[in-house]
């Protein structure tokens, strides 16, 4: 059985005890009650039941029931078992996300009878799906992959279940899904009712004009008995209007729809079919192509280190002297202290100019702007008004001046007092106006900020690529927000259209790129499989935060999420924080033997001991903070 597969069993057939079932169902009451009978507690507090050699505390544990877990460890639970498949409870509880629980368990990693040292992954299935396509793609799957929505795949209502259509042992019910207007018409055919994520399982169909693109609907009644199949209610949708409704060049983050299936005949609403959508446009690729990159962990010479934000994300929990982050003077520093590749965030201004800057909303304006709502020239203000104005005098400074002069014109002076106190001023009130904002009122005061850090100008991508050295592999993260970053940062539930805000960025870098070496990045699910469809130039890894903060896209909370999205998409690999690397090791090296490249992020990284657990586990770059001193710490072991 996939160890993967995480489904509710009942019955007591397969060894599932009282325990295991209570554990299994959430149940606190009745886990309480048993482990309370110490009978009970000795013969099923660790009893294995026999598919998949699970103890109560491994489904625990699976499932991310930290109440039961903590019962369970209460009781003297055995917490360094193996199942069937050589996993153990707590690498089951990291993989899916669950790092808060999983720091519950003990850090002891189990030696003895081990069934073997590498965690084996499942085989690769991945989408079909055309690279560098000259038309556009239609990614289509049923069911929102927001997991905050309730709404099904598909909605029976009780006019499709009235007497004339029984549901029953011998009747069934499927929907079938048809096109008009792609390259080939093509029809699919699912059963009801739709058990688990359908987001790494889209149907997928290809179109010269995306805005003649239809889809039918069917709701169909199977009859077991008499082989009969009734289609009983109908629905269509048109793709363009969907999309419809913002200003040009803006999409909705929502990105799933429900229509009504109309029952035949009567056209009363018998149901509700619920489906995302993603639209790919193709990319015009220049001819001829720049060389293909080899990924920044390629790198020859020492181990790949690579500077986050240059040389490094600017924080008020560090207590030594930071550079603006983001910044060109950052990325050079970064490169002075030893890494082989800078890292950095690339988002769109309101002009649409790929600009250099980590966070959706722009804290330097004293309010909730977001990037996309400046132009570049608006943007690149904020920086400049933050420098020191040691060439400005007060006007009662100028006028002294002019009257101590006897020709009139005032003299030059060097900065005075005063103009240091004004600059301080300005930085503090820049500084009180942020509090806040909406990332102020959570204590986030980073970023290039005077007052903060050394404060530098602000960079556009286009001087990136054209002013530092071509020997230095760039890793660019593609910034665009999710849905669930929208909702928990009260952010509108709109951003510039993807096709065309990576294209613009794609035509930079195809344009200035030369020999650099480059790998694309992106948190974003939508934006790595559109980076997909429209080059393979430069490889592309999906950045996952693997359970360290609440995200609502199965996709991108946790190690689990990354490796099956990245391995369905055929992506080059995963940048995933440190945590549960070095929590459990061999899940690093699961995730390489599922055929990825793996890279990390993260506090952690900043740490010499944690970097080495990675590297010895099969780590192939690392992303820091701290480039000096991780590289001098990895290059000592390395001796």
């Amino acid at each position: 059985m996939d160890e993967h597969t995480d489904h509710i069993d009942t019955g007591s057939s397969l060894g599932m005890t009282e325990l295991y079932l209570a554990a299994q169902s959430h149940d606190e009451a009745a886990v309480k009650a048993i482990l309370a009978s110490p009978a009970a507690r000795h013969d099923q507090l660790n009893a294995i039941e026999s598919a998949k050699g699970w103890t109560p505390l491994f489904v625990a544990c699976a499932k991310g029931f930290t109440s039961i877990v903590k019962l369970l460890i209460g009781a003297g639970a055995n917490q360094v078992l193996f199942d069937a498949t050589g996993w153990t409870a707590k690498e089951h509880a990291v993989f899916r996300g669950h790092l808060k629980l999983a720091r519950l368990l003990t850090t002891q990693e189990p030696q003895e009878h081990a069934p073997s040292t590498r965690l084996q992954p499942p085989t690769r299935r991945p989408v079909n799906y055309l690279r560098q396509s000259t038309s556009s793609q239609i990614f289509v799957y049923l069911g929102p992959s927001n997991t905050r929505s309730n709404l099904k795949p598909v909605e029976m209502g009780s006019r499709s279940l009235d007497q004339n259509m029984d549901a029953s042992d011998e009747t069934s019910f499927s929907v079938n899904i048809k096109t008009q207007g792609t390259c080939k018409n093509i029809s699919y055919s699912m059963k009801l009712p739709i058990v688990g994520s359908q987001v790494n399982k889209p149907l997928s169909f290809s179109a010269e004009d995306p805005e003649k693109v239809t889809l039918t609907f069917e709701l169909v009644r199977n009859s077991n008995s008499d082989k009969t199949i009734q289609v009983i209610g109908t629905g269509v949708a048109l793709l363009q209007s969907l999309r419809q409704g913002l200003a040009p060049k803006r999409e909705s983050l929502i990105r799933h729809y429900t229509i009504p299936i109309l029952q035949n005949g009567l056209m009363t609403c018998i149901a509700a079919v619920t489906f995302s959508v993603l639209m790919i446009t193709p990319f015009k690729l220049p001819n001829p192509l720049p060389r293909s990159s080899p990924g920044f962990w390629e790198e020859r010479g020492s181990y790949p280190v690579v500077g986050h934000r240059g040389s490094g994300a600017n924080s008020t929990a560090h207590t030594d002297l930071q550079i603006g982050e983001n910044t060109f003077q950052s990325f050079l520093t970064a490169i002075d202290r030893g890494a082989c590749c800078v890292e950095f965030d690339v988002q769109l201004t309101k002009d649409y100019y790929p600009v250099i800057y980590h966070d959706f909303h722009v804290k330097e304006t004293g309010g909730d702007i977001p990037l996309y709502g400046l132009t570049l020239d608006q943007f690149q203000h904020l920086s400049r008004s933050q420098a020191p104005r040691s060439d400005l005098l007060s006007l009662g400074e100028q006028r002294h001046l002019e009257r101590s002069n006897p020709n009139g014109k005032p003299r030059s002076k060097p900065r005075s007092q005063s103009v240091n106190e004004y600059d301080d001023y300005r930085s503090q009130d820049l500084l009180e106006r942020i509090r806040y904002t909406e990332e102020g009122l959570r204590g986030n005061f980073r970023g290039n900020l005077r007052g903060c850090s050394i404060q530098e100008p602000s960079t556009i991508l286009e001087q990136l690529l054209t002013d530092l050295p071509s020997s230095v592999a760039f890793d660019l993260e593609i910034k665009y927000p999710m849905l669930w970053e929208a909702q928990d940062r009260n952010m509108e539930f709109s951003a510039i259209e993807l096709n065309f805000y990576i294209d613009t960025i794609l035509s930079i870098i195809f344009q200035c790129c030369g020999d650099r070496n480059i790998t694309l990045s992106s948190f974003s699910p939508e934006v790595c499989i559109a980076l997909a469809c429209k080059q393979q130039t430069f490889p592309i890894l999906m950045i996952n935060k693997a359970g360290s903060v609440p995200v609502t896209d199965v996709r991108a909370g946790s190690l689990r999420g990354a490796v099956e999205f990245a391995t369905a998409w055929d992506l080059d690999g995963v940048v995933v924080i440190a945590d549960p690397f070095v929590m459990c090791p061999r899940l690093l090296t699961y995730t390489k033997d599922s055929g990825l490249v793996v890279s990390s992020y993260g506090d952690l990284n900043n740490d010499v001991e944690c970097a080495l657990i990675q590297v010895e586990a099969g780590l192939d770059a690392i992303i820091t903070d701290k480039v000096h001193l991780i590289s001098r710490g990895l290059a000592k072991a390395k001796r």
